[in-house]
């Protein structure tokens, strides 16, 4: 059981969090498309489209395109992609505010660690639990939604021939900044057994771009000042504000999917604009600035901002094991605990923060939810939506980036909405 839970963690917890430049400004008068997940025995993901997104019900009875098995979905350019699990794929375009499927293809290597773009282009990287073999980087055009280049690259090998006895990398973004890729990566030891190793440390690895049959990164480059960059399923680990700097942040806490609790902070740190080296003077201490919060997911939303979920500190304790004689632990002593609503933990908190300025803003309105998988972030007319579950409805909020204030909108008909776009 602990491993087929695992299995649904790495494709559903990846699905929609957009990291590199994907924070495109939208401004325009087509409806919102919107990747729905419904509830029940027969739960499937849809494609919706809707003009009113902030009063009545957001639904698929009746609508939308559905997609079968664990979907992700990711825009680039005029297109959204959609990648399924089973290899199968689709590009969709609006054309008289109506969706329509303009390209299918096949996406063969295996399970999906993380995607990015750089401008219309969209970037995605597999990722293994084990095996020692070349990664894949894979190239979308987000014009025509054709599939481009996919090239072998590798991050690191220290195998020994022994599993166990080594690790393998499991990348969390992909950000392009003038002829450079950064990769930041989590490890996890070469059996399948989902262990995560290397707990109190963060690693970037970086690449000439564009990226080359066979590469190898030109430096990689750590920081022992906060844990491994990003949470396992995530696509912004490390995020570029509008100037060029990049900042990368670490959660290590058992039940976000690290085996051995970090000993470092939950905080962030930068690689100035020009830069291939972390900055010794910037380090923003998350963790220290809300009181034990540790960061699940963050994105940029413009200027040195960035919305982010904070996991809050909880007296709350749980079955660890399914045994009812062994006694119950607290919750951030739970493996993948975060990831999972099952024992009804309401405790993410959304903030603004400050990059730059080392603050962090509680977003008003916006209550202590779940979300295991987190929205793709578009920033439209200075507003990012998002599916916000508590106590067991979920409802669509409209998050106001420069006031740092929520207004809760229409009610989700269905388990959740993924991710929000403006095509």
């Amino acid at each position: 059981m602990f491993k087929q839970s695992l299995l649904v963690v790495s494709v559903a917890a990846l699905v929609t969090a957009c990291g590199g430049d994907s924070n495109k400004k939208s401004s325009n008068n087509n409806p919102f498309t919107m990747a729905l997940t419904t509830s029940g025995d027969n739960a499937a993901d849809y494609l919706v489209t809707q003009d009113d997104i902030l009063t009545g019900t957001v639904s698929a009875q009746g609508a939308g395109l559905e997609h079968s098995g664990w979907q992700y979905y990711y825009p680039a350019g005029k297109t959204i992609f959609v990648i399924g699990a089973n290899t199968e794929g689709s590009a969709y375009q609006l054309e008289d505010k109506a969706l329509k499927e303009v390209n299918s293809f096949n996406y063969e290597h295996g399970t999906v660690g993380t995607m990015g773009k750089t401008g219309d282009t969209l970037l995605l990287s597999n990722a293994s639990w084990s095996s020692h073999d070349p990664l894949k980087l894979s190239t979308f055009d987000g014009n025509t939604g054709k599939a481009g280049p996919t090239v072998s690259y590798t991050i690191y090998n220290d195998g020994t021939g022994t599993p166990g006895e080594g690790s393998v990398p499991w990348p969390t973004s992909l950000i392009v900044r003038g002829d450079k890729l950064f990769v930041s990566y989590l490890k996890f030891n070469d059996t399948p057994t989902y262990t995560a190793v290397d707990e109190n440390k963060a690693s970037v690895a970086i690449f000439d771009y564009p990226v080359t049959e066979g590469a190898n990164p030109t430096k990689i480059i750590t920081d022992s000042r906060i844990p491994p960059m990003g949470v396992h399923g995530r696509t912004a680990g490390l995020v570029k504000t509008d100037n060029g700097d990049l900042y990368g942040w670490g959660n290590g806490e058992i039940s976000a999917g690290f085996t051995i609790a970090s000993t470092k902070p939950s905080g962030i740190v930068k690689i100035a604009k020009d830069a291939e080296a972390f900055d010794s003077e910037y380090f923003f201490n998350v963790e220290e600035a809300t009181n034990g919060g540790k960061i699940f997911w963050l994105d940029h939303v413009g200027g040195n901002k960035a919305i982010a979920r904070v996991i809050m500190p909880t007296t709350a304790t749980l079955d660890h094991d399914e045994d009812s004689e062994t006694p119950e632990v607290p919750a951030n002593q739970v493996s993948w605990e975060d990831f999972s609503i099952t024992n009804g933990l309401y405790r993410q908190k959304l903030v603004i923060l400050d990059l730059a300025a080392k603050t962090v803003t509680d977003v008003e309105g916006v209550p202590l939810h779940f979300k295991r998988v987190t929205p793709s972030i578009q920033v439209i007319n200075g507003k990012v939506y998002m599916a916000i579950l508590t106590n067991g409805a979920t409802d669509v909020y409209e998050i106001d980036v420069n006031t740092a204030k929520g207004i809760k909108g229409a009610a989700i008909e269905g388990k959740t909405i993924r991710a929000f776009f403006k095509l």
